[in-house]
């Protein structure tokens, strides 16, 4: 039992012609399937073989934009391949931009961090030596900092001969 051919979608209908490229009927019915839109030319000349000119012109104007049509097809396939290449070169050049500021930022951010850490141990380490007897000189900063910082820890909790410090500039 055939399908209803007026009931199927053209898509269907495209796809059962091309299973069954032997059935007239399903080809007949694709080709005048109501959905598919197309103009039926007039008739060109008179019974009589005079020409009409104003179906022939009609026909002209019609073949024309047929023509403008496929060549705006044929430029947007050619473009296509073009624009993929552009998207993904775009693309590429971002991962690229992106990582390398990703890089400069993270350095900054680390140097800036290092910084703040050096003046803190400084700070602390001035802090410590002003409240109490210890040596104004083992706040000194980085380098030494976190050794000096180390040692005023030490020295605070008590512990005695922590290291010699008359290696330290003054």
């Amino acid at each position: 039992m055939k399908p209803n051919f007026n009931e199927m979608s053209v898509p269907e209908l495209r796809k059962y012609v091309l299973t069954h490229r032997d059935d007239m009927e399903a080809i007949r019915a694709l080709f005048h399937h109501p959905s598919l839109k197309y103009k039926e030319m007039p008739p060109l000349v008179t019974g009589d073989g005079l020409p009409i000119a104003e179906n022939i012109r009609f026909a002209e104007e019609e073949i024309k934009k047929r023509v403008e049509r496929e060549q705006e097809k044929q430029q947007q396939r050619e473009k296509a391949p073009e624009e993929n290449l552009r998207h993904k070169l775009e693309q590429e050049i971002e991962e690229k931009l992106r990582a390398k500021i990703e890089l400069e930022v993270e350095a900054k951010l680390q140097q800036k961090f290092e910084q703040e850490i050096e003046n803190l141990i400084s700070a602390i380490a001035q802090f410590l030596a002003s409240t109490s007897s210890l040596p104004s000189r083992l706040a000194m900063p980085i380098p030494y900092g976190i050794a000096t910082l180390h040692a005023l820890l030490a020295i605070r909790a008590g512990i005695e001969d922590f290291g010699d410090f008359e290696d330290l500039p003054n």
